[in-house]
């Protein structure tokens, strides 16, 4: 994990709102919320529906003056969504939020939206058979269909028909004065349309809860239902190649053998050239081609044989967030794409003929998308950069850019290229800043780098810095094997870190590289849980890096032994702002930043309190609440 780490409650409640994706479509809901009386509503877990739409309906007034009740199956979910709401309020819970569970209740007169198990708001129909202090019922978890849901549903339709019923010109109609009543029908998962048409084809949004099962399951579709032809499925990373891969391999070996036969060939930009030649191969008869691509597959290629194209809608976008100054990270977000990708994706299909393509996405989401992308020079860290036009004399503030980049990134950049000693006080390049742009490295790597030279551990900051530049990452984990997997690698482990730890790893495969073909150094990788693809990458990394060093002068094969001290110390010249202190409540505050953070659980420190950490990487957590 190369001393990942990840930031605790760094954000505000009211950051990681904005961060739900439910808050994407807020303001489309609350529109439908408004012009429909029963709304059926399908989002994934995690999407924040349960905490946010009450909200949603309180801010926006849709609920009117009256009491917004929330169902929940059990007690325990009651209770605990009240309280995440009351604190996402900024209020005491029991006033403006409350719950009511069997023999516990936390509300007042005042409350306004209030957590109830479907039980007990079916005990209020006792006393008050059309809930007359309710202007808004949401049933959430309505999948489970539990008996008092059931008969929750029923009576809120009754009900409705009741307090809607217009008011005609002679004035009957309508026998209270009670305001209309809003349903609203919340899962992860449900028929949304039978919830429908029980409630006479009432409005549904739904989105789809799972891009690689969706696509899976189209997948099969064309290949039962529609002739010949190579498919082409656009997904958001490597991650959710895998997945699917295996996914349709293991569907593939279960068809009939009348049936045409499935090879599945990924594609993405870390994948060897040699495995992605593989797509441009041509199949055998009876056999259709599914290739598994990134945007990679947008523009860069054209891959025979193509007929159908399945599109998810969901792309990955590298974005930097500078935090204060100085400091910031880079995160890695799935998002949707843009109607000019969209647009490049359907083109995929049928380059040699008629093709189809499959959009996993509806007509309203397509026409919410953005033109285009936002430019990478207003969402990238700008510190590499800077420091190559520094080098050519040019001055990235006064750049003419079609796009100019956002001010607290340059100066987050420059504040960085400063402490590294790259430029002086005027924003001058120096000597060492000149000589940190020699390398094909991040400046904070470079002077890692360059500090190893003069600590003597050239060799192994090369061993470790390979590691760290490669595109994927050394351990991987099979969620099957996950204990077996790192009692193999305990081996390997080193009790300074998680940067011995890959300098121990690489000191192994060396050894095997030497005596053993490229295929039993793959068996050998499998074996240790280590990631092939990453360590013959890093070879290569450090092969360059090397022959770098060589043409600028500095001896690589200077090499501190077993002393991990050198080696540490040239990491903290670089990674001087990735270091954080113990805290007595044994969290970690930044040294420069503003975040507390804590040692990912996959560290070989995440057992461990040691009075300071220097890390290579922080990973974002959004926190996620239903």
């Amino acid at each position: 994990m190369n001393g990942a780490i990840i930031p605790a409650k760094q954000n505000s409640l009211e950051e990681q709102r904005r961060q739900l994706p439910i808050a994407q479509g807020r303001d489309a809901l609350i529109q439908e919320i408004r012009d429909n009386d029963v709304i059926v509503l399908v989002g994934e877990t995690g999407s924040g529906k349960t905490t946010q739409v009450p909200q949603y309906l309180l801010e926006s007034g849709v609920a009117g003056e009256g009491v917004i009740a929330v169902t929940q199956p059990r007690r325990v979910a009651a209770t605990s969504l009240a309280a995440r709401v009351a604190a996402e309020k900024n209020v005491q819970l029991g006033g403006l939020v409350g719950y009511s569970v069997r023999f516990d209740e936390s509300s007042t007169e005042a409350t306004r939206i209030k957590y109830v198990t479907d039980g007990m708001l079916v005990r209020e129909l006792l006393s008050d058979p059309l809930l007359s202090r309710y202007s808004a019922v949401i049933v959430d978890e309505a999948h489970e269909r539990t008996l008092r849901t059931d008969i929750l549903m029923a009576n809120l339709k009754t009900i409705q028909r009741s307090r809607n019923q217009p008011v005609d010109r002679k004035g009957k109609g309508r026998a209270t004065a009670l305001n209309p009543l809003k349903i609203i029908i919340m899962s992860a998962t449900l028929d949304a349309e039978k919830f429908s048409k029980f409630y006479d084809n009432a409005k549904f949004s739904t989105s789809q809860p799972d891009y690689v099962d969706a696509a899976l399951r189209t997948f099969y579709q064309i290949h039962i239902d529609q002739s010949p032809g190579d498919v082409l499925i656009f997904l958001p990373g490597q991650e959710d190649i895998e997945s699917l891969e295996k996914s349709i391999t293991m569907y593939a070996n279960r068809l009939p053998q009348e049936c045409m036969g499935v090879t599945v060939c990924p594609l993405y930009a870390a994948l060897p050239p040699t495995q992605q030649a593989k797509i441009f191969s041509a199949t055998s008869k009876g056999i259709r081609k599914c290739i598994l691509a990134t945007n990679i597959a947008e523009t860069s290629i054209t891959i025979p044989g193509v007929k159908y194209v399945i599109d998810t809608g969901k792309c990955k976008e590298k974005r930097y967030i500078a935090r204060s100054v100085g400091t910031g990270f880079d995160t890695l977000l799935t998002r949707d794409i843009t109607k000019s990708s969209a647009m490049q994706r359907a083109g995929r299909a049928g380059r040699e003929g008629p093709g189809l393509c499959f959009r996993l996405y509806t007509e309203e989401s397509f026409k919410a998308m953005p033109i285009s992308a936002e430019p990478e020079i207003r969402r990238c860290t700008l510190t590499s950069s800077l420091l190559q036009l520094k080098c050519m004399g040019q001055n990235l503030e006064q750049l003419d850019f079609m796009d100019k980049p956002e001010q607290d990134t340059i100066i987050s950049a420059l504040a960085t290229l400063h402490l590294l000693s790259a430029v002086d006080d005027k924003k001058a390049l120096t000597h060492l800043g000149r000589r940190m742009a020699l390398f094909p490295l991040e400046p904070t790597l470079a002077r890692s780098l360059l500090a190893a030279t003069e600590f003597g551990c050239t060799r192994e900051m090369l061993d470790i810095l390979s590691i760290l530049s490669a595109s994927s990452k050394v351990f991987y984990d099979s969620s099957e094997e996950r204990e077996a997997a790192l009692e193999t690698r305990r081996k390997f482990r080193h009790s300074s870190g998680d940067h011995m730890t890959v300098l121990n790893v690489v000191r192994s495969y060396d050894e095997i590289a030497a005596s053993e073909s490229k295929a039993g150094q793959r068996d050998w990788c499998q074996k240790q849980y280590l990631n092939f693809r990453c360590l013959t990458e890093a070879m290569d990394i450090r092969k360059q890096l090397r022959e770098a060093c060589e043409k600028n002068g500095i001896d690589w094969q200077l090499s501190c032994g077993d002393n991990e001290q050198p080696v540490l110390k040239s990491l903290v010249r670089g990674l001087v702002q990735n270091a954080a202190f113990l805290q007595p409540d044994g969290s970690y505050k930044q040294i420069m930043g503003p975040s507390i953070v804590k040692i990912h659980p996959g560290s070989s420190l995440c057992d461990k309190k040691v009075p300071a950490i220097v890390y290579d990487e922080l990973v974002r957590v959004i926190l996620r609440r239903v």
